[in-house]
């Protein structure tokens, strides 16, 4: 088989066909001389190399997903950096006196010091024993 597609595949490289279909099939007679080429090869290496390859292609296949998910966030990002910029342009707009009662009050918080505890706390009186 791989003999009569190498041959036809010769055949068809002398003089290239003038239709579509006919470019078509030899298109696809190269990629299943091309794939029948690759089977043969991947039968002769050991064991440990497909696994190594296996590997490699599982993690392009993740890099690919990861790199989708990236331009969805990405897409998302823009869209809603669009939405917020319209909606600043909406508040720009609209009368001091309408915008005043529509805004929510924002409380000044102080920021918590972790590691440290208050002075009360580090200045406990100590207990004496009462065992005898």
């Amino acid at each position: 088989m791989l003999a009569i597609l190498l041959a036809a595949g010769l055949a068809a490289a002398n003089r290239p066909p003038t239709s579509v279909e006919g470019r078509m099939a030899l298109i696809e007679a190269r990629q299943m001389l091309e794939s029948q080429q690759v089977w043969q090869l991947r039968s002769e290496l050991p064991p440990e190399v497909l696994k190594a390859i296996a590997d490699v292609e599982l993690h392009v296949q993740h890099d690919l997903d990861q790199e989708e998910k990236v331009r969805d966030l990405t897409r998302q990002v823009a869209q809603l950096q669009d939405r917020l910029a319209a909606i600043e342009t909406l508040l720009q707009e609209k009368p001091a006196a309408e915008s005043s009662t529509t805004r929510i009050p924002v409380m000044q918080v102080q920021p918590l010091e972790v590691g440290r505890q208050a002075p009360a706390a580090r200045k406990a009186p100590k207990r004496k024993s009462t065992s005898r």
